[in-house]
């Protein structure tokens, strides 16, 4: 997979594109957006052709190329967490920090891909500081986050930042179609409203039965709030009663459909929301939206989950008793 391939976000891929292929490549770049938008996927291209030794980089073809798709290249190393933690270690931006002062093997550059960066505590993202400070001529820092704002600023003041978003409804429709000959229809379009741009999810939803399910119970805890049977609101709830990631993952759901609720008197063509529009109206899903961010930090915070999910209830079924807002 080369540049030319990689879909949306052609700015930022001009800037990579013209980094590998001539001009002098910044020693640090932060890539930002939401899970699913590709910023790993484009710093491998990116990696593969600081290393490719053909062309057009990356030509696919070369040995270092080879190498590279092989994960075998020695001039380039991963950062990431650990299966088993919670977090980027300390111990291994040492290790890093370590190897990247031993000069490339086989290329100009040794290039290290720090994977979702956001997840380093702090004693890493300070032993990173000191490599980005002081980095080895040869050496070019990729990074990845969802955000910006969830790293330290003398870390982001130090790279290149480039923001990746989303695609048009028709882009992600096209990539789709091309990923998944014979997908068309209704089951296309649901993909690509659920992804909102958003490459990575819509694939998701098609792939996954569990992305599929955790829709579905979004969809039917909205339906529950505007039928405002407070049985029924306890019953979409039910499920996660005990289970921390499965209700992250419903408010990660219920707030992007929030949005295309919100959205829907606006931009027609989209079945689930315009029916739940006509009961939430966008100041309202603006209400509830507010009540999702609040429980989300909650959680974040080791809140019991248990009362938490109840809170939650209790929290929506006000919002949406609410006479004026």
């Amino acid at each position: 997979m080369g540049f030319s391939s990689f879909q949306g976000n052609s700015a930022a891929v001009r800037m990579l594109r013209a980094a590998a292929e001539g001009r002098r490549p910044s020693h640090a770049y932060l890539l930002c957006g939401a899970q699913g938008l590709g910023k790993k996927t484009l710093a491998r291209i990116f990696a593969q052709a600081l290393l490719c030794g053909g062309g057009p980089k990356p030509c696919g073809r070369c040995g270092a190329c080879v190498k590279f798709l092989k994960n075998a290249h020695p001039d380039f190393s991963v950062v990431k967490k650990p299966g088993d933690k919670t977090a980027i270690l300390v111990e291994q931006v040492r290790a890093m920090r370590e190897d990247v002062f031993i000069r490339p093997n086989e290329s100009d550059w040794r290039v290290v891909l720090i994977e979702d960066a956001d997840d380093m505590n702090l004693a890493a993202a300070n032993a990173l500081l000191k490599v980005l400070e002081e980095p080895p001529p040869y050496a070019v820092f990729l990074l990845t986050a969802k955000s910006r704002r969830a790293l330290p600023e003398t870390i982001v003041s130090r790279c290149v930042t480039l923001e990746l978003f989303g695609v048009s409804a028709e882009e992600a429709a096209g990539w789709l179609k091309e990923r998944l000959p014979g997908l068309e229809g209704e089951e296309l379009w649901r993909a690509v409203r659920y992804g909102g741009g958003n490459l990575g999810k819509s694939l998701a939803f098609l792939e996954q039965d569990s992305v599929r399910r955790g829709y579905e119970q979004a969809l039917a805890l909205a339906k529950a709030l505007t039928a405002r049977r407070e049985f029924d609101v306890l019953e979409a709830l039910a499920p996660f009663d005990g289970d921390r990631e499965g209700l992250r993952r419903l408010l990660s759901d219920f707030d992007g459909l929030l949005g295309r609720i919100a959205a829907a008197p606006f931009a027609p063509g989209d079945p689930d929301a315009e029916e739940l529009s006509r009961r939430i109206q966008p100041i309202r899903a603006a209400a509830l939206h507010d009540v999702i961010g609040e429980v989300r930090e909650a959680l974040q915070y080791n809140a019991n989950c248990p009362l938490t999910a109840a809170l939650l209830g209790a929290r929506l079924k006000t919002v949406m008793e609410a006479r004026a807002l």
